[in-house]
Order: structure tokens, then sequence, then C-alpha cells
């Protein structure tokens, strides 16, 4: 652990390190360098200082994953702000093999991006799964007292998700200018677990035919058209908070 007082001088000193003076510049990388070998900090541990994390509550896991398109939201959201991704499964005490539906995305990066990344997830999780409920409900409402009708709904419904996932992926990255800590935030990663997990399994297996084939194309199009009218942007009065529109 870097002394508090020690890591903010090292901090100063990389600050003005970078003035236009060039004298004052290099005496106060100089001042940084002596500062970082005597107390034994290297380049990496003042990045991790600057590295958190941040959880959003997944609202699809089932049988101990994520639904597609939510894994897919999450991935890309962490993507466009510079940060890595772990996926948390809740266990019962006692009984790990027990399945509670029951999960969270953690986003590890810079702290201010990784807060901003969990936000920005979980309001455009809500409003997916709120569009996709709202198009099964429309378009497939005879299909779901069907025999097996049910089940490719969701599938369907899936596709639909994914189709509005794609579209807003440029929303996002457009609004997004993480910078490169992957060194960083690798490390911190280390430090909490000894193993990544995936979740990137198919949640149902495609019906080959040309009819359902046409099907999820069509509705993951759909999906699309429907995000179409989603927007991010900040406020222009320099307040940090993150607003989204059409909510």
């Amino acid at each position: 652990m870097i002394d508090p007082k020690v890591l903010g001088k090292i901090k100063k000193c990389l600050a003005l390190s970078s003035s236009d003076n060039p004298h004052e510049a290099a005496a106060a990388m100089r001042q940084a360098h002596a500062l970082m070998a005597a107390h034994g900090v290297s380049a990496e541990q003042i990045t991790m200082a600057d590295i958190g994390e941040a959880h959003a509550s997944s609202r699809t896991m089932a049988r101990n994953k994520p639904a597609q398109w939510e894994g897919a939201l999450a991935a890309m959201v962490g993507k466009a702000f510079g940060c890595q991704m772990m996926l948390q499964r809740s266990v019962a005490i006692n009984k790990p093999k027990m399945v509670l539906n029951q999960g969270s995305y953690v986003f590890v990066g810079i702290a201010a991006q990784a807060q901003v990344a969990a936000y920005t997830f979980d309001v455009l999780a809500r409003k997916c799964k709120k569009a996709r409920s709202a198009w099964i409900a429309e378009k497939l409402e005879g299909l779901t007292g069907m025999r097996g009708g049910k089940r490719t709904a969701t599938a369907l419904g899936d596709e639909f998700a994914l189709g509005w996932v794609g579209q807003v992926v440029r929303l996002v990255q457009e609004f997004a200018h993480p910078e490169p800590v992957d060194a960083a935030i690798t490390a911190y990663i280390k430090g909490k677990t000894a193993q990544a997990e995936r979740g990137d399994d198919e949640l149902f297996r495609a019906d080959k035919s040309t009819e359902h084939e046409r099907a999820r194309l069509a509705a993951r199009m759909m999906g699309g058209q429907a995000a179409k009218g989603e927007s991010l942007h900040r406020p222009v009065n320099g307040r940090d908070q993150l607003l989204i529109g059409g909510m």
C-alpha cells in the first residue's frame, strides 16, 4: 500500500513535469523518479491507485448465466469506457451448486470511468429489456399460447434485443473516451480473483429452418430500428453526471 502523502507528492511532480517550461518539467520529473525510487513505487502502482470497480446487477440471470444480449451489452459498454469486466455469480452459503439466478457485472477501470460504465449499462439494460418485452407483447402475442411458442418468442425476443444492442454500440463508443490502462486493470483483477469466468454460452439452439432464420433476422433488424431513437449526452453546465435521453 502506497502512503497517500507520498502518492500525492509523486502525482504533483508528474503533473508539473508537463509544464511548458523545460527546466521546470525536467526538475519535476527527476523529483518524481527520485520519490518513486526511494519508496519503491512503480509506474504501474501509480496508475493502479486510480483503478476502481463498479457493480451493476444482471437483469436476466437464469441458470447461473445471463442472456446473451445482456452479456453483449455489458461487454460493449465496458470496452467503450476502457474497463475490463468480471461476471459475479451468487451462490448459497454451504451449497455452492445451488442456482440463485442472481449476479452482477463488475466493471474495473479508472474509478470514475467504471462508475459511469456501470450506470450506463444499468440504464441501457433496463431500456432494452423494456423494449424487448413490449415488442414480444405487440408482435408475438398469438405465438406465446401455442405449443413451443413461448420458447420461440423468447428466442426471437433475444434476437430483437441483440439488434437493439448492436444499434447502440456506436452511440456508446462515441460518448466514451477512455484512457488505455490495460496493464493496471489486469494487475488489479489478478489481485481480486485467481480465475476469470466466462458466460458466453448460447441460451438456445437455433432451429435451422429457413422460415425460422428469416424470423430471427427480422427480429434483430426490428431491434436495431427500435434503438435508433436512443441518445447519450453530458450536460453543458460541467456537472459530471451522465444524462441518458429518451427515458
